[in-house]
């Protein structure tokens, strides 16, 4: 189940991918890559503690409207009996207000999901969707910062309590973009 969401999200991208060397080479076009970093505070929806951690992403944008998003998150600070949760996500982002300096985007991605349970009593790894958006805010040259907020939904999460199935953490980030071309 987890590789039928993980080769969807692929192929969605397959487009992206092909016209990347339509241009030629010194010619320019509407193309651009960006990759970052960035810490987040997430709501992990399982217990009562939040949890802190780290990524990276990507971004290549066709059009500076259309694009596509790839990122890991790492969360893993704060944890408590060792609940923590890991994300490796891909799919297309849209940039619905572009001027010079101010940026702002929705995305929604495909991918998976790593839940490591209460005192390492088992891992398991889930496909998962997302919702989000945020705020690029250059500052220099070929630096902003970003903001970001995220919605998961973990569909075939098996867990315990009142609510046994499903997961939907959500939080937001805080970051650094470098525009590379």
């Amino acid at each position: 189940m987890i590789k039928k969401y993980f080769l969807l999200a692929s192929l969605l991208l397959v487009p992206a991918i092909g016209k990347a060397q339509v241009e030629a080479a010194g010619r320019g076009g509407n193309q651009s890559l960006y990759v970052g970093g960035f810490g987040s505070y997430f709501q992990p929806d399982y217990g009562y503690y939040n949890l802190y951690g780290v990524g990276a992403f990507a971004d290549y944008n066709l059009t500076p409207k259309l694009g596509a998003e790839a990122e890991a998150r790492f969360l893993r600070f704060h944890q408590l009996s060792d609940i923590h949760e890991d994300t490796y996500l891909i799919g297309p982002k849209y940039n619905f207000y572009h001027r010079p300096k101010i940026k702002a985007y929705g995305k929604v991605l495909f991918g998976i999901g790593e839940f490591n349970f209460p005192q390492n009593a088992a891992h398991g790894g889930y496909g998962i969707f997302a919702f989000g958006g945020g705020v690029d805010y250059r500052f220099v040259h070929r630096w902003s910062v970003r903001g970001d907020y995220e919605y998961q939904e973990w569909p075939s999460f098996v867990g315990e309590g009142p609510e046994p199935h499903g997961l939907t953490p959500d939080g937001a980030s805080i970051g650094i973009v470098y525009h590379i071309f």
